[in-house]
């Protein structure tokens, strides 16, 4: 079994301009939880926001998919910012605890990317 997975993701923005959490719940509920909801749209420009953290949850399936392990749901996978803005990565999946992810995001005016390293850390 492989100890390290990598995955990058890009989306465009434009596929996120237009959610809405009211009226696109039954999407928003199905890939974002609700501390990310919360972040995005409480954000300007919640469309960038919304891209980059899809971009990130499909990066991390890609690099756990490397390491040979059942895909998780995208909204067991939370994108959330510490205290100095960096993302972070939590895997709500009991089969996948001993997994370590790090990720780098980054969006511009139409684009948002997301790269992840994945390590199994299960001794």
């Amino acid at each position: 079994m492989n100890n390290i997975g990598i995955g990058v993701d890009i989306e465009s923005i434009k596929r996120f301009e237009n959610i809405n959490p009211q009226k696109d719940a039954n999407f928003c509920d199905k890939i974002f939880t609700q501390n990310e909801k919360n972040y995005c749209f409480k954000k300007k420009s919640s469309a960038q926001h919304l891209a980059v953290r899809f971009a990130a949850k499909e990066a991390i399936i890609k690099a756990i998919g490397c390491l040979d392990f059942k895909l998780p749901p995208f909204k067991s996978i939370e994108i959330i910012n510490d205290k100095t803005g960096a993302p972070k990565v939590y895997i709500h999946v009991e089969y996948l605890k001993h997994i370590q992810a790090k990720i780098s995001l980054s969006h511009c005016e139409d684009k948002a990317i997301a790269f992840a390293i994945i390590k199994n850390v299960k001794k």
